[in-house]
């Protein structure tokens, strides 16, 4: 376990650091690797013990706009996280998001964050966003975007209220942030 964690994490370290090359667009470059990240995080991270919908599957969710078409459904196909076949599903309604593990928030929902927050806050549920301030809202993790690299933003405060703990060699790679301040 512990050499398959220090492997993933290599992986990780890499993708975080590896420059979009290649024939492929930019944004399609980007987020083919936002969604290995994604597929990274469910291993990075420890969510507590709670039944599961979906036949206990590990749901992926998109709300709003799907940035990543399907690339992140190719690049779950036919993968498990601790022995859960990984299901990714696009949600629009709220009794919906409690079924997710993972919550992608797209940018096309960034006036709705403060209302989408508070609505899953305090489930066991790893938000991940794009948008500029995510994280200090509180989204758990915000991927940045530097030149050709994918950087990811952590607040630590928002994965304790979810009730989730985050592998230090996740941290690492990480900038840690919190709410603004007078929040």
């Amino acid at each position: 376990m512990v050499k398959a964690r220090r492997a993933a994490a290599a992986l990780l370290l890499m993708g975080a650091t590896a420059p979009a090359l290649g024939l492929e667009t930019e944004a399609a470059s980007e987020y083919r690797l936002k969604a290995v990240f994604l597929y990274n995080f469910a291993k990075f991270v420890q969510w507590p013990p709670e039944p599961q919908a979906e036949g206990g599957a590990f749901v992926i969710g998109i709300l709003g706009r799907d940035p990543f078409g399907s690339t992140l459904d190719a690049t779950m196909e036919g993968k498990s996280v601790e022995e859960r076949k990984i299901v990714v599903r696009r949600v629009t309604r709220a009794e919906d998001l409690r079924s997710c593990r993972i919550l992608f928030i797209s940018n096309s929902e960034r006036e709705r964050l403060a209302g989408i927050f508070k609505q899953v806050g305090g489930d066991a549920i790893l938000t991940v966003g794009e948008t500029t301030g995510f994280a200090e809202k509180g989204g758990v993790i915000r991927f940045r975007v530097e030149g050709d690299r994918v950087r990811l933003e952590i607040n630590v405060a928002a994965a304790e209220r979810s009730r989730l703990k985050i592998s230090s060699q996740l941290l690492r790679l990480a900038q840690i942030v919190g709410p603004a301040r007078g929040d």
